[in-house]
């Protein structure tokens, strides 16, 4: 007998915030239409000595970003540094949140096609700085460091998710329900959300998971259904014919719509976290979190409540 599969989906979304100065110091945040390399300064370039400062409206719009996504906001919460070599981060670490994020434990409810309706887990959300940009031409690359420490959410899907139409929708509510709040453009054409997908597969009944890998190179939502759609199939078919799925990071070619390995998947041990020696914890008090919680916006669903209650309409589905 056949043997029956299904997949085990997480996503890792990228948030940039629209604010109008970088997560630890006064550079401007407008990072494209201006000169390469004219936003920065010594914090955002790394210089030794410098000291960053965490910018209160990147923190006032995450909260908001948390409060969106039903997540329970922690009193208390830590940067660290996350280590890693590349051209683009001058540093040579990132500053991000490791074991003790500012919101954890939400969730989004979807609905499908099919009219049926899913809740979807949000582990964590954590703030975090961007890197600078890489371009590549055929001979040279040049890295543009405007985006360094620009600010980021990182928003961590629980591994909820079972198949690529899940996922697109998934992406759509979170787009929604951020796009609310005003703190981001949550454009995938700007920049200004990036997702990263985890793609697992597991016989059917099975509470094991089966080895992830992670998927980048996406440049929309149509884009990640498809990836999914294809590293799905990609693993069921390596598994019947005897292979062993590796952990790696994959890209996704869009021209030729396969999965193509970039590099052995790394582990948290891989980066060395510690924490942040130069930034304080992060204190959210209950007078802040009121105040943001009466600044949100109505959101989407409520709206949508409240239309069918106070004009008595009929919702009706789409078949």
């Amino acid at each position: 007998m056949a043997r029956e599969w299904e997949a085990v989906i997480g996503l890792e979304v990228h948030c940039q915030l629209k604010t109008g100065t970088k997560v630890w110091c006064g550079c401007s945040t407008d990072y494209d239409s201006a000169e390469p390399n004219t936003h920065v300064c010594p914090i955002c370039l790394g210089h030794p000595g410098v000291l960053p400062k965490l910018n209160e409206k990147v923190l006032d719009y995450a909260i908001k970003a948390g409060l969106a996504l039903n997540c329970h906001i922690n009193e208390e919460s830590k940067f660290d540094r996350k280590n890693y070599f590349y051209p683009d981060t001058p540093k040579n670490y990132q500053i991000t949140q490791f074991d003790k994020p500012y919101a954890e434990n939400g969730y989004l409810d979807i609905k499908l096609n099919s009219g049926r309706e899913k809740r979807i887990g949000i582990t964590r959300i954590h703030i975090e700085e961007d890197a600078g940009k890489s371009i590549h031409t055929t001979n040279e690359s040049f890295v543009n460091f405007n985006r360094a420490s620009m600010p980021l959410i990182e928003i961590v899907s629980e591994p909820d998710i079972r198949t690529p139409e899940e996922a697109y929708e998934y992406l759509n509510t979170l787009k929604t329900a951020i796009k609310y709040t005003g703190i981001s453009d949550v454009s995938m054409e700007l920049g200004s959300l990036r997702c990263d997908a985890n793609v697992s597969v597991r016989e059917k009944g099975s509470e094991k998971f089966g080895t992830r890998t992670e998927t980048k190179n996406l440049n929309s939502f149509k884009a990640v259904a498809k990836a999914i759609e294809y590293e799905i199939g990609r693993q069921i078919e390596l598994l019947e014919n005897g292979g062993v799925v590796e952990q790696e990071t994959l890209l996704w070619d869009e021209a030729n719509g396969v999965t193509r390995v970039m590099r052995s998947k790394e582990e948290a041990n891989d980066y060395r976290y510690f924490p942040e020696p130069d930034l304080v914890k992060v204190i959210i008090t209950n007078e802040r979190l009121e105040r943001l919680k009466a600044e949100m916006p109505e959101s989407k669903v409520d709206k949508v409540k409240r239309f069918v209650k106070e004009y008595q309409l009929k919702i009706i589905l789409n078949k």
